[in-house]
């Protein structure tokens, strides 16, 4: 049997079908779609936390891959010092939660998908962008882009997965469904849970099993790669 490490991989690949952006559209109107699509090297399929990475589009109550820097800066083809930035520079401050559940899935700021098994399918996640989110954290503006300037678009290597770093064998439509999400990695062969904070209570790891919770795989066994592919490069029209 293969090891964890080589179950446990997913390659990412970047496309768009909007190559072409037009300088005149309407400033909330999406202009530029950017589509990550991720699939499995083995046959089991495994769902992941994406909350903030390549794979998070949104649809939660925080802000989603693109603002948190899960793209590079768009850079000019002509001119590598003209970039076009996309995320925000800082980091938000969403402030304490301290009620927050227990269960990562109630939590209405993370989001989890499931990569179907090699020969299933793929996930696809779309970003929409509108010419004001392109350009809303960037030194370049709208008005200093030159018709027919094309920049090229990359995943950020710090961003295919998520911070959270939450995942686990199965689907959430599958061996998944109805469980809960226990915020730790299930214990080590040693019993040790190597998210465990300091001074936090080891929890009752069989017990909560039994209740129907589900822990994390160590964040570290899921490998995720990006694709051999040409790159993704944009073109600015009137």
């Amino acid at each position: 049997m293969a090891s964890v490490e080589a179950q446990a991989h997913i390659i990412v690949s970047l496309a768009t079908s909007t190559p072409r952006i037009s300088l005149s559209a309407e400033p909330r109107h999406p202009v530029l779609l950017l589509t990550v699509r991720a699939r499995r090297t083995a046959a089991c399929p495994l769902t992941l936390c994406t909350a903030g990475s390549v794979l998070d589009n949104g649809h939660h109550a925080r802000h989603d891959g693109v603002f948190l820097g899960a793209f590079l800066p768009l850079i000019s083809t002509s001119d590598p010092k003209r970039k076009i930035q996309l995320h925000f520079s800082g980091w938000p401050n969403y402030g304490s939660q301290p009620n927050a559940s227990n269960n990562l899935l109630e939590r209405d700021y993370l989001r989890f998908e499931t990569v179907p098994g090699k020969g299933e399918g793929e996930l696809s996640v779309t970003h929409e962008i509108s010419l004001e989110k392109l350009f809303s954290h960037s030194d370049l503006k709208l008005e200093n882009v030159e018709v027919g300037e094309k920049f090229t678009v990359r995943m950020s290597p710090k961003k295919l997965k998520s911070s959270w770093g939450w995942w686990s064998w199965g689907s959430l439509e599958g061996e998944l469904k109805g469980k809960k999400f226990a915020k730790w990695d299930h214990p080590d062969s040693h019993g040790d849970i190597g998210n465990l904070m300091p001074g936090e209570k080891m929890p009752d790891v069989e017990g909560m099993k039994r209740e129907g919770w589900v822990f994390s795989e160590p964040s570290d066994d899921l490998k995720v790669e990006v694709a051999e592919a040409e790159e993704v490069v944009l073109e600015f029209s009137d």
